[in-house]
C-alpha cells in the first residue's frame, strides 16, 4: 500500500543532495522526497541541515514511515525536544 504524501510542495535544495533526487534535474523536489531520501542516504550534517531548516515536517515525517533508521529518529526527537 503506497503512503500518502502530507507535504507535496515543490521545494528548492541544494546541489550536495543531487545525488539522493537524481531525477529531479532544476533542484526541486517535493518536500517529502526530499526529507525522507536525506533520512534514508543523508549523513548527520545532512540531518542537521534538514532539521534546521524544515523542523516539523521532519519531525512528524520522522514517525511517519516505519522504515527510517533508528537513529535517525533519535535525532529529530533529540531536537525536537530541546526546541522553546
Amino acid at each position: 500500500m503506497r503512503v500518502k504524501w502530507t507535504y507535496p510542495q515543490l521545494v528548492m535544495f541544494p546541489s550536495r543532495f543531487k545525488k539522493f533526487l537524481w531525477e529531479h534535474p532544476n533542484y526541486k523536489a517535493p518536500l517529502e522526497k526530499l526529507i525522507y531520501r536525506i533520512f534514508t542516504y543523508g549523513n548527520f550534517t545532512d540531518l542537521q541541515w534538514l532539521y534546521k531548516k524544515y523542523p516539523n515536517e521532519a519531525f512528524s515525517l520522522s514517525k511517519k514511515y516505519s522504515d527510517i533508521k533508528r537513529g535517525v529518529k533519535f535525532w529529530m526527537e533529540y531536537w525536537y525536544g530541546q526546541r522553546i
